[in-house]
């Protein structure tokens, strides 16, 4: 009973300022608002990227707790106009095994909930938390080889989750 009390106070106190830092979210950010703007509410993005018809993507992961990452579009004035999560399939898919790097995925979704090695193969692999289809808990898997080029990309039951349960259960 006393250790189910203390794990209870260790997760509070680690809960409170994760939901105090939860009060800032892109999607309270209002349409047309520049980007200094966007970045003193949100803090610094996970990626910047510039795009060829010179508007800007701001990358904001979620990721390990959340199952989100936003992709919040300037145009060309730095003005916020298009915001999307996207973690889903279809953006999984501009992910391409043999050709995209750790520095294109790290572009597309910022921070992954966790990374895994796999040293007798030499390869590590990047673990992105998502719902499909808005109500399936999944993870995508990116692995990597040695060089830092994707290797393949996987989809799994997100393994979290039954940890996710337990934290809450306590």
């Amino acid at each position: 009973m006393k250790n189910s009390r203390i794990l209870q106070a260790l997760f509070v106190a680690a809960a409170v300022p994760c939901i105090l830092a939860g009060c800032a979210h892109p999607q309270l950010v209002d349409m047309g608002a520049p980007e200094p703007q966007i970045v003193e509410y949100l803090g610094a993005p996970h990626a910047r990227v510039a795009l060829p018809d010179g508007r800007t993507r701001l990358v904001y992961s979620g990721q390990g707790a959340a199952q989100e990452v936003w992709w919040m579009t300037l145009d060309a004035e730095g003005r916020l106009e298009k915001l999307e999560n996207v973690l889903d399939r279809e953006h999984f898919a501009l992910i391409k095994p043999g050709v995209s790097t750790e520095a294109d995925v790290w572009n597309l979704f910022g921070k992954c909930a966790q990374e895994y090695e796999f040293h007798l193969s030499n390869q590590h692999a990047w673990m992105y938390r998502f719902k499909d289809e808005g109500m399936f808990d999944m993870a995508c898997w990116v692995q990597f080889d040695v060089n830092g080029v994707v290797t393949e990309v996987g989809y799994t039951l997100d393994p979290w989750k039954d940890r996710d349960s337990f934290l809450m259960s306590i």
